[in-house]
């Protein structure tokens, strides 16, 4: 773990070579991210519980770390009932490369950059309604990970499912699972 740390401290003071190559792990170090995220859609209505599970989906996807936080704000519907505006927190830890010239070192997060795809069934539970939650996820939620080579084709149809469809293809920053870890939890 102190070489970790030494190596990191080395990188982000310029003294290291960092990784180059695509498929190449990178230190990185864990940054915090806390988003009151309010669902605004024409098609598909979700209860704060709804909103809720499938924003844990798409954290998870984007490869926020375990421990985050998904908890359901001011909802106006009764437990359960779809509301106009359900409303959410987001609290995750996500990878960040250094800023170069800054001393500031986080705890370490031995990171990969690894493609993620969003797209009707992958994960498994996106649906084609979850449409313009993607899309908003993708402007107000992505822009907090570490990412490159954003592709994406987004069509949602407001008021109708048939003719909305998406697409979004990323490449994220996602923090690596400890080699001790057993498998079965990573």
């Amino acid at each position: 773990m102190k070489s970790l740390l030494a190596i990191l401290a080395l990188s982000w003071l310029g003294l290291a070579p960092a990784a180059r190559a695509a498929d190449a792990d990178v230190l990185a170090a864990w940054k915090r991210h806390e988003i009151d995220f309010t669902y605004m859609g024409f098609t598909t209505r979700y209860s704060c519980e709804g909103l809720r599970d499938k924003m844990r989906v798409l954290l998870k996807a984007a490869g926020a770390r375990p421990d985050f936080d998904v908890s359901v704000r001011a909802c106006a519907a009764m437990p359960g009932g779809v509301t106009e505006f359900p409303r959410v927190r987001l609290v995750f830890f996500a990878p960040e490369l250094p800023v170069p010239g800054s001393r500031e070192v986080g705890e370490p997060a031995p990171s990969r950059w690894t493609p993620v795809r969003l797209a009707r069934r992958q994960p498994r539970e996106l649906e084609p309604g979850d449409c313009e939650l993607v899309e908003q996820f993708r402007d107000r939620v992505l822009i907090a990970f570490t990412s490159r080579n954003l592709r994406h084709d987004i069509n949602c149809i407001p008021h109708q499912l048939s003719g909305s469809s998406f697409d979004l293809s990323v490449e994220v920053l996602q923090g690596l699972p400890p080699p001790d870890l057993p498998a079965d939890a990573r």
